[in-house]
């Protein structure tokens, strides 16, 4: 898709030589440390392939269950193929939107074994995610204090709810 554009352009062809297993890392690495406490969740679909596609940007991810995480895979048919743009996958990581609401509009599209994606929406969905959990790995009282500190700026400015609202208006589809 991007082929013709990329031979125009070197720097974008650089860019996307070197850009695209640095995300494709860094998507694996920070859902497998979401999904840490849900590896025997994912264990019940172990060996599944699954391509995630990003249609608006022309990527997708071909991952893979291995050992209750999530490993990449290498090209072949899949099992499930999710696919959605950029937007509504965002708007789903962040609970701006429920997955049911995306698939019944159309905006993200599940084909195969649908059943995979029902168990990954339940576990998504048991996901009580908290953004500021590295801080407690903090040494004692630094960690602790920083935590409090975060907590009531957030509680006496609304931080939270200005930010989603910010998230929700550029997200809109």
């Amino acid at each position: 898709m991007h082929q013709g554009r990329a031979l125009r352009h070197p720097l974008i062809a650089t860019t996307t030589i070197f850009m695209d297993p640095v995300l494709t890392a860094l998507f694996v690495g920070t859902a497998n440390w979401i999904l840490a406490k849900h590896q025997s969740d994912l264990y019940q679909i172990e060996g599944r392939r699954i391509a995630v596609e990003v249609s608006d940007l022309g990527k997708s991810f071909r991952l893979t269950i291995r050992r209750g995480r999530i490993a990449l895979a290498l090209a072949g048919s899949v099992d499930l193929r999710i696919a959605g743009t950029a937007k509504d996958f965002c708007r789903l990581a962040l609970r701006l939107e429920d997955p049911d609401t995306l698939f019944f509009a159309r905006r993200l599209v599940l084909e195969g074994e649908t059943s995979i994606g029902l168990h990954l929406k339940n576990i998504l969905d048991s996901i009580d995610f908290d953004w500021l959990t590295p801080i407690n790995g903090l040494p004692a009282p630094f960690g602790p204090r920083i935590r409090q500190t975060i907590d009531r700026t957030i509680r006496r400015t609304h931080a939270d709810r200005r930010l989603h609202d910010l998230l929700d208006r550029a997200l809109q589809p």
